[in-house]
């Protein structure tokens, strides 16, 4: 798990320009099933019985949070606009690699605090310096272009790691491991592994996916957030719990309920996030695709969510995996 996360936490991706990781999914998936894609640029893999009663489908969002440079002024600086929720808080200072016609490092500049100046950053007002003259950075660089924050990989104790994009690549490897674990089974049903695009924009990819492929049912993986200090318990799953089961008025209780039952055989103590309204995943748009899909939503626990920083525990994601397969294995739901 953590090899494949290493290869999934790369800087390619950005909303809007998923199709960058095409390559990296097609050659890790392919060895599990037959790999395509959609005009959204959704990637789509399906494996099982293609003419099977029930089809399940299986979603994580490829797509990253990050930077598209807005403007580049006289001086060579560049403006920059948030793809995404990216945490302001962390941006001052922070060095990112600008995805133009080659890889260039800038840093997002700030005022030093001793001037007394209002330091906080606003959406219009990123700035991003990259130490080049005015006529390289115009041979380089263009209106459009994706930024990331730089993150190393990091391993930390107890089967941790910290970098970005974590949100929501670790969904993408919880999806390719449950394939891997489903490689050598017989399966009596249809699976189609969605990673879709644009969830940290508008949800559009897997709205798109749900339409088209028109499965019985779905659970989506994504993040959820982890215990941390200023995090509502209720709102929170501790990293080790084994992953997040939502509950909210959209999602299915048939889905929920077999997700719980394969949880508790399987020994997870699974936290919750109970959602009066909507889950801000893709569960939101898949639930209501066509004439409604019977969607549920486990998530894998991360703490600083949106940062070049987030964490997860390995385990949680291997535990998730683990029951996706026995969902799978077992046919779905059993809807009353």
């Amino acid at each position: 798990m953590k090899e494949l996360l290493r290869q999934l936490c790369v800087d390619q991706g950005v909303s809007g320009c998923e199709p960058e990781m095409l390559p990296v999914i097609q050659k890790i998936m392919g060895d599990y099933a037959a790999v395509t894609t959609d005009c959204c640029g959704n990637i789509i893999a399906t494996m099982g019985k293609q003419n099977a009663e029930k089809h399940i489908l299986l979603d994580a969002h490829i797509d990253r949070i990050g930077l598209v440079i807005t403007y580049l002024d006289e001086k060579g600086f560049l403006c920059a606009a948030p793809v995404g929720g990216i945490d302001l808080r962390t941006l001052p200072g922070s060095t990112v690699t600008i995805l133009g016609k080659e890889p260039v490092t800038g840093v997002i500049c700030t005022t030093p605090p001793h001037l007394g100046e209002e330091t906080e950053l606003s959406r219009d007002k990123i700035r991003i310096d990259t130490g080049l003259p005015v006529r390289r950075v115009q041979e380089l660089i263009q209106p459009g272009d994706r930024a990331v924050l730089c993150s190393p990989f990091l391993e930390l104790l107890g089967n941790r790691i910290a970098v970005s994009a974590l949100d929501n690549r670790s969904g993408c490897a919880v999806l390719i491991r449950c394939a891997e674990l489903l490689r050598n089974k017989e399966l009596f049903c249809r699976v189609s592994f969605v990673f879709s695009v644009q969830e940290e924009t508008n949800e559009c990819g897997a709205a798109a996916a749900a339409f088209t492929l028109e499965p019985d049912e779905a659970i989506v993986v994504d993040v959820g957030f982890a215990a941390q200090e200023g995090v509502p318990p209720e709102k929170s799953g501790k990293l080790g719990c084994g992953g997040i089961i939502s509950i909210a008025p959209g999602l299915s209780d048939a889905v929920t309920r077999k997700i719980q039952k394969i949880a508790a055989r399987l020994g997870m103590n699974c936290d919750y996030e109970v959602c009066g309204g909507n889950t801000g995943t893709n569960a939101d748009k898949i639930s209501v695709s066509k004439g409604g899909i019977p969607t549920g939503v486990i998530s894998v626990p991360s703490k600083n969510m949106h940062t070049q920083t987030e964490i997860v525990d390995l385990e949680d994601m291997e535990r998730i995996a683990k029951l996706l397969s026995v969902y799978i294995n077992e046919g779905g739901a059993d809807h009353d």
